[in-house]
């Protein structure tokens, strides 16, 4: 894992998740990536959407500095949707296929396609990024990062608009990985 933050950048807080301990989950992603070489990583919410968010996100800044990495921060997540396992994806919305072979996703609307994920240490001080696409463009990402959103596209900023209680000391980033194309899909049962 890089100890350097990039410029750009999807950021995540993740969990437990329908049913399964963050470890297992973790387990079994990397099964899933050992089968099929790349992983989905399940999801829900807007603040990532597939075709509004991701996809033009990684399109523009993977011009400005290559690839884009997703950074996940662990939580203690009560996430409990229902178990559903996905199967179909598509990157559009309208055309649909089969999960690739070796790919498990439940609990999910969504997913981000990654590389492998792999440990290590960052601290994240997230009052010098902002959010870099959709209605909260522009929005620091301190201040962004409240309540039930977990999850956005970033940005470096050079602003210091904050509201008054958004100075936090920086979050600790465990896992990394690099995003891979079609970069997120929508899901299926």
């Amino acid at each position: 894992m890089s100890d350097q933050t990039p410029n750009a950048f999807i950021f995540m807080r993740v969990g437990n998740h329908a049913g399964e301990t963050f470890e297992e989950i973790l387990e079994r992603k990397q099964r899933e990536f050992d089968r099929a070489g790349k992983i989905f990583w399940g999801y829900g919410g807007n603040t990532l959407h597939p075709t509004q968010h991701v996809q033009p996100f990684v399109d523009l800044w993977k011009n400005e500095g290559g690839s884009i990495q997703i950074l996940m921060q662990s939580i203690d997540s009560k996430a409990n949707p229902d178990i559903l396992p996905a199967r179909e994806y598509s990157v559009d919305g309208d055309n649909w296929e089969p999960l690739p072979s070796g790919i498990v996703v439940t609990g999910s609307k969504y997913a981000i396609v990654l590389d492998e994920i792999k440990p290590g240490q960052l601290d994240l001080d997230l009052t010098k990024f902002e959010v870099g696409v959709g209605p909260s463009k522009g929005r620091n990402a301190a201040d962004y990062m409240k309540g039930r959103v977990d999850k956005g596209c970033l940005v470096a900023t050079h602003s210091e608009r904050l509201e008054p209680d958004a100075k936090k000391p920086p979050v600790a980033i465990g896992l990394q990985a690099q995003l891979l194309e079609p970069y997120a899909v929508f899901l299926r049962p």
